[in-house]
């Protein structure tokens, strides 16, 4: 199983989705360095134009590669569906071996994005010097505490990858459980419609988790809630997923 989990992390890493994937990780980063430039050249040096502020901003925008599980997961599984009879492992074997694979990749394009944040940043800021360390500390910080939640994400991706073989409904069925309806509950607890049960379990969902990482200060945002909302809901989709799979093969 491990020399299975090995052969496809290589085979991911090596692969053409892997390379689009750092090209557009590192165009949002380019993008995000010219905007704040942009706003000194219009603005001039006031608060929002420094490199601590690109740090801060980036954790603002942890939904993105929360989004993106779908794209790492599909880059792992590969074009054609994990069908059963084809894999030397049982099915649950199967499962675990995709999922820890993806989790192995999404940690490389972690460790990436930072180092390319922070070489990126570095330059466009040359004159500021050196970035401080309690502003990486603050990011990484941050982004360990999203880790749990990025494993939901991972986890929601693979099931669904694995429910459907058609590619299109696992995409759709991703976008339904971690866009459409976290959005559907965030619209009916606006004030507008004082509705408190929507109001409550806006709480308890993963977006919701993300938008509080960024502020320690804010009195609504738990660590413990974050972690552990994160590892709870990725391990409903795993055993859903493996379930449904078994079924699937049996």
């Amino acid at each position: 199983m491990i020399g299975y989990i090995l052969n496809d992390f290589k085979r991911a890493i090596r692969s053409k989705g892997t390379v689009l994937y750092l090209i557009g990780t590192a165009c949002l980063i380019l993008l995000a360095n010219i905007a704040v430039i942009c706003f000194r050249f219009i603005y001039g040096t006031n608060e929002g134009t420094f490199s601590y502020n690109v740090f801060e901003y980036a954790s603002w925008c942890f939904l993105i590669p929360y989004y993106s599980c779908i794209l790492i997961a599909a880059i792992v599984v590969g074009k054609e569906y994990p069908d059963p009879e084809k894999s030397p492992l049982k099915p649950w074997q199967t499962y675990i071996a995709k999922l820890i694979a993806s989790i192995l990749l999404a940690a490389v394009f972690l460790v990436a994005a930072f180092v390319l944040l922070y070489a990126v940043t570095s330059v466009f800021h040359l004159d500021e010097g050196i970035i401080i360390w309690p502003v990486v500390k603050s990011f990484l910080s941050k982004a360990c505490l999203s880790l749990p939640l990025w494993f939901a994400g991972i986890s929601f991706a693979i099931m669904f990858l694995f429910v459907f073989r058609q590619r299109w409904k696992s995409y759709a069925g991703f976008a339904f459980v971690v866009f459409i309806i976290p959005q559907l509950i965030r619209v009916f607890s606006l004030d507008m419609f004082k509705n408190g049960f929507f109001r409550m379990i806006r709480r308890y969902t993963i977006t919701q988790s993300f938008g509080l990482v960024p502020y320690p200060s804010y009195p609504e945002r738990s660590v413990p809630l974050i972690i552990t909302l994160g590892i709870v809901y990725g391990i409903i989709a795993l055993i859903a997923g493996i379930v449904i799979y078994q079924k699937k093969a049996s």
